[in-house]
């Protein structure tokens, strides 16, 4: 059987409610040649029945996969594995598409502007909680439309900042996946997104997408808590950075907060790229630690 053009990998838990929006806008899509992957990261709210019934109607090829609970990174470590797809991107259990041409309209940009072998893929606009309707009236992009290969970092650099929808080449991305630690279930999302950034650049599409919302039981609003529960993950993330950027001392400090938590004093010089700064900056860290421990206590995140 061929394999299709591109894969569409959405993570979920618990998010029946939100997830036909985005079922019918994969739908109404003109461009036809994809496949939706499905990752249930162990919901209990019929969302396994919902799927059954959209593979019954079977308008779309949806692959679904069911595990434990162990967070969107081993989720989407396992959409990369089994994806076979030239093309692949995100799209989260509360988002959905813009319109019924994304898919064509990002092959065409793709195969009219592309003409540099170390891009690793197309990253282009979400329409987030951070604006409305009418704020993007006229608008096609936040983008500056001037700036058509990038590294994201020097789009950031140029005042353009928010979420991106990120077309990847598979074959990149099966070599960058998330690090996974027993008993943790996050990495932050840019861990991947800066690794691939310090080697290849990004086609920058000036278009919405995609339209996404900060609900209550997403990531958006626990993300303090996250990185308090995950520091190894934290740890790795902030390392990663230490490694990659030029803020090494911010970093340092963050690393220093999240082996304060679990990791361990010893961890501390055995995991850091610059052990020298970690240990100097490790004060600041325990401090950093203890008042986000003290913030989300009083908040009742941590028991």
């Amino acid at each position: 059987m061929q394999q299709p053009k591109l894969t569409i990998f959405t993570p979920t838990y618990n998010r029946a409610y939100s997830l036909p929006k985005l079922y019918q806008s994969l739908c109404s899509q003109k461009f036809t040649d994809f496949e939706w992957i499905i990752v249930d990261d162990g919901s209990t709210d019929g969302t396994a029945a919902l799927i059954d019934a959209w593979k019954t109607e079977n308008k779309l090829n949806i692959r679904y996969f069911h595990q434990d609970n162990s967070g969107k990174m081993s989720a989407h470590n396992l959409a990369v594995s089994v994806s076979e797809a030239v093309w692949f991107l995100c799209i989260d259990s509360d988002d959905y598409l813009t319109d019924e041409n994304v898919f064509g309209d990002f092959l065409d940009f793709w195969n009219s502007n592309c003409k540099n072998s170390d891009v690793a893929g197309v990253a282009d606009d979400k329409v987030c909680g951070v604006f409305s309707f009418k704020e993007i009236e006229g608008r096609s992009t936040a983008y500056p439309t001037d700036v058509y290969v990038s590294h994201l970092s020097d789009i950031h650099k140029r005042g353009c900042t928010g979420e991106a929808a990120m077309f990847l080449k598979t074959s990149v991305i099966k070599k960058h996946l998330y690090p996974i630690f027993e008993g943790e279930r996050f990495v932050p999302d840019a861990y991947l997104y800066e690794q691939l950034d310090a080697s290849y650049q990004f086609l920058l599409m000036p278009r919405f997408t995609q339209h996404c919302k900060y609900n209550p039981d997403g990531y958006t609003h626990k993300y303090r808590f996250l990185l308090y529960s995950n520091p190894l993950g934290y740890r790795a993330y902030h390392n990663q950075r230490v490694a990659l950027r030029a803020d090494k001392i911010l970093h340092s400090i963050i690393c220093s907060d999240a082996i304060s938590i679990r990791c361990g004093f010893r961890g501390l010089l055995s995991s850091a790229p610059r052990p020298f700064l970690a240990l100097l900056m490790f004060p600041f860290g325990l401090a950093k630690y203890l008042l986000d421990s003290i913030h989300l206590k009083t908040f009742g995140r941590v028991c």
